[in-house]
């Protein structure tokens, strides 16, 4: 097995190694049922998953590209392309999916998936890319003016706008009040997000859901924080990363049964 790294940078150096390896072939179906109705192993569609681990050795893992991260050869010894084939509903496979961080940020879990499965007596697949992170160390607040908390309302934060998408109290919790922001950039971008009130105390608040949408090449953002405490104006301040970069990762495996 071979790990891809990044060396010489001043930051340290970012690891990718493989976490995992998952193939499902076909199962059983009963007779009169279809495929959708199989039963597989796992529990699982029929396909291959490959788990990469990527660490940081000193910056935090601020966030994974997916889109412009490239797989460029996923295949077995026997030159099956596992990239090429096409999954229900015209699934893409060699892509990056499933990707999560640890709450340190100095690592992430993603997972490149093919609908195809390696031929009979394969000893071993290849897999061969580049992964695109953002990594930084540091970080400044900067703050929004005190502004009247309604729905529609704008809060701006730098360059950032966040609009009010919805306010009110949370379908569960005693917390007295919930709201979610909407906005063009993720949270993720950012360290953290706080909430002050006219007299400049800051609220606790806890993040309680998030979410995105995309479409003709653009994508919304939303993010909802249960404040503590019921205000009517708010100052909304966000943690910025103020040594952002952006770097290239290759990789290079050759993946037997033992990881």
């Amino acid at each position: 097995m071979v790990f891809g790294v990044v060396a010489g940078m001043a930051s340290g150096e970012v690891k990718v190694e493989m976490a995992g390896l998952q193939v499902t072939a076909k199962g059983y179906v009963s007779e009169g049922e279809n495929e959708f109705n199989s039963l597989r192993a796992f529990n699982r569609q029929l396909g291959t998953k490959v788990g990469l681990l990527v660490t940081s050795s000193d910056k935090t893992i601020v966030k994974m590209d997916e889109e412009k991260s490239k797989v460029t050869v996923f295949s077995d010894d026997q030159e099956t392309d596992l990239i090429k084939v096409k999954g229900r509903f015209g699934k893409k496979s060699g892509v990056f999916r499933l990707t999560s961080k640890a709450k340190d940020g100095k690592a992430i879990i993603t997972h490149v998936e093919s609908s195809g499965v390696p031929k009979k007596g394969t000893k071993n697949l290849t897999l061969k890319g580049d992964l695109v992170v953002s990594l930084a160390s540091k970080s400044k607040e900067v703050r929004s003016e005190l502004t009247v908390l309604k729905k529609g309302g704008e809060l701006v934060v730098g360059e950032d706008a966040f609009e009010v998408n919805s306010l009110g109290k949370p379908d569960w919790g005693d917390n007295p009040i919930q709201v979610e922001l909407k906005s063009s950039v993720s949270y993720k971008d950012f360290k953290g997000f706080h909430f002050y009130d006219s007299e400049g105390n800051k609220i606790e608040s806890k993040r309680s859901g998030s979410g995105s949408m995309g479409i003709f090449g653009k994508r919304t953002y939303t993010v909802s924080f249960n404040l503590k405490k019921k205000v009517d104006k708010i100052v909304l301040a966000v943690d910025e990363w103020s040594d952002l970069e952006v770097v290239k990762v290759p990789f290079n495996f050759t993946i037997g049964a033992g990881l």
